[in-house]
């Protein structure tokens, strides 16, 4: 079992820098064909992270451009973090969906997920552990609908079952057998009694399951244990 810590937000970053634009005859710039250019729904989610990150990164500007915002420590402080925050958004699609760089292996892209995941979504004074661990090779046709139901039973663990605790531990464990893959995300928060409530978080990681043929079972006696099965 691995522990991925929950990082501070990082400050002084150097700005970007870009090469400029050669002028060209006649104002137009040629778009070269791209036989690798993304197609169908690959290019659907590509186009709404795109305009996701642009919407944040407006908001961001408004709120540093917002008049003397900028030049009060508790300011500084929001900026700082609200930055941090969008930059852990992007990192999760591409753990998701691999669109800056081709997919790591299962081990990497669910710690990536979940670090990310942890510092995104926690209270900024909240200290919360999370364990990844791999066993076995998952088939490559299930890989999505693994790495997306743990986006969303990581995110309900740490939406509801941390809510207002100061620390807690989630555990994420992939198990590949010769004809089962088991995703299984436990944490040590406040659990539930009877019929949890079926909302967007757990219809979509049904949904996923379900799509290949899996299901999705919840025990939350003590703390909260999600166990999604998928069949080979």
């Amino acid at each position: 079992m691995s522990y991925v810590a929950a990082s501070p937000p990082r400050t002084n970053r150097k700005a970007a820098s870009h090469r400029p634009f050669a002028p060209l005859s006649g104002g137009f710039l040629p778009v070269a064909r791209d036989d690798t250019a993304p197609t169908g729904d690959e290019l659907d989610l590509r186009q709404l992270r795109h305009h996701t990150k642009n919407t944040l990164q407006r908001i961001l500007g408004l709120i540093a451009a917002a008049p003397g915002l900028s030049q009060t420590p508790a300011g500084e402080k929001i900026i700082r973090e609200l930055e941090h925050r969008i930059r852990l958004s992007a990192s999760i699609s591409d753990a998701l969906f691999g669109f800056t760089e081709a997919p790591g292996a299962m081990a990497e892209r669910l710690r990536q997920l979940a670090g990310a995941m942890v510092d995104l979504m926690r209270d900024p004074d909240q200290i919360i552990r999370i364990g990844v661990s791999v066993r076995g090779q998952c088939p490559a046709p299930l890989r999505e609908a693994v790495i997306r139901g743990a986006h969303e039973l990581i995110g309900n663990a740490i939406k509801h079952g941390m809510k207002a605790r100061h620390s807690g531990r989630i555990a994420v464990r992939l198990v590949t057998t010769d004809e089962l893959t088991v995703l299984t995300v436990t944490d040590n928060g406040w659990g539930f009694t009877g019929m949890p409530r079926d909302g967007e978080g757990l219809a979509l990681a049904r949904g996923f399951a379900c799509r290949r043929g899996g299901t999705l079972h919840l025990d939350g006696a003590d703390g909260t244990v999600a166990i999604m099965e998928l069949p080979h």
